[in-house]
């Protein structure tokens, strides 16, 4: 858990200090451009040493300046300050308590990062939730992180080929082998995966109390059909085999992991479809902390990042949301309004405007 933080040169933060005292959470309002969301990305750099929000860092520091500065003290069995020092190179420095250590000593602890954008779980395309899904198992499993990227590979390789004049079947023929094999252990896991984040949604759902129905989150494989008792693989196999012609024309693969998606529904209706943008808002959350919890258990949490998460959701749900987060998490939320849901005993009340922040 946080209990201090140091931010410098960071967008429009000049230099600034949020202390949590005897707070376990943080509730930062203010209008917009005014930092809010700086101050959870700087978080977010000291811990995942990345940007939720911006993949290149030298848009993160201030212009005129050739280097940031984050620090944060994190209270647990022991205590640790954590410095690090991001320059324009792409250079890092990073010290735990005052000794110079590298990133990949650090990777037992995460926070994460929702933010109003969490509803594209379900309004974006296929390739969107893959890449949700695929960033998930990786997290989980180095054994999928190996398998996806000889996977991508190998489909790169044909893709590429199926662009030439001439075509070797036999080369398409070894190809088709290696993507059925690697794509059948690759389905295979994200189904398990999907299975465990579906019954976190149902666990918490129930302790929170959003709808009485049963949720199901369902893979969905596009164009392979299985038979009796045919396996994935073979399926897989044969479905590219039997396209090979078409491929040839249209210069690409058309069927795998690469194409299939993911669905939840409630009470076997497509949420997206059936109900409202404020209990879809709802369940995009509950999808993301059913994640959360399952990393946890590989994973020390060090806090939850929410950037007006709850937009559109109606107070009740976002009570509900809340208790069952703040029971849960450490929370650092920013958003444009002084709500009186977050304003109890154990949360460090934190206003900013034009980057400088004022308690209370």
């Amino acid at each position: 858990m946080i209990q201090k933080v140091w931010i410098k040169q960071v967008r429009n933060l000049n230099e600034i200090v949020i202390d949590l005292l005897d707070k376990k959470h943080c509730f930062i309002y203010g209008d917009n451009n005014q930092g809010k969301t700086s101050i959870l990305e700087a978080i977010s750099l000291a811990i995942e040493f990345k940007s939720p929000i911006q993949e290149d860092l030298d848009k993160v520091m201030q212009e005129e300046k050739e280097e940031c500065f984050i620090g944060i003290d994190i209270n647990e069995k022991e205590k640790e300050r954590r410095y690090i020092r991001y320059k324009r190179n792409g250079q890092k420095e990073i010290l735990k308590n005052a000794k110079s250590i590298k990133k990949n000593q650090l990777k037992t602890h995460f926070c994460d990062y929702i933010s109003a954008d969490a509803l594209h779980i379900f309004q974006k395309d296929p390739g969107f939730r893959r890449k949700l899904l695929d960033k998930f198992c990786c997290l989980q499993s180095q054994e999928y992180e190996v398998l996806l990227k000889e996977y991508e590979t190998v489909l790169k390789q044909k893709n590429k080929y199926l662009k030439q004049e001439q075509c070797d079947l036999v080369l398409i023929k070894t190809l088709n082998e290696t993507l059925a094999k690697r794509g059948a252990i690759l389905v295979k896991k994200r189904e398990e995966a999907l299975k465990d984040i579906e019954n976190e949604i149902n666990r918490a759902k129930q302790e929170i109390m959003i709808l009485d129905d049963n949720v199901e989150v369902s893979y969905d494989i596009k164009r392979i059909i299985q038979t009796g008792q045919e396996s994935y693989e073979e399926a897989f196999y044969k479905t590219l085999e039997a396209d090979t012609e078409k491929e040839k024309i249209l210069k690409y693969t058309l069927s795998g992991p690469q194409r299939d998606d993911f669905s939840l529904s409630i009470n076997k209706k497509h949420i997206f479809d059936f109900f409202s943008r404020g209990i879809n808002r709802c369940f995009a959350i509950l999808f993301r902390l059913a994640q959360i919890n399952r990393l946890k258990e590989k994973k020390t949490l060090v806090c939850l990042l929410l950037d007006d998460t709850f937009a559109e959701i109606d107070d009740d749900n976002k009570q509900k949301l809340l208790t069952y987060m703040k029971k849960n998490m450490q929370l650092f939320y920013a958003t444009t309004r002084k709500e009186s849901l977050f304003l109890s005993y154990d949360e460090q009340v934190v206003s900013i405007q034009n980057g400088e922040i004022a308690y209370g």
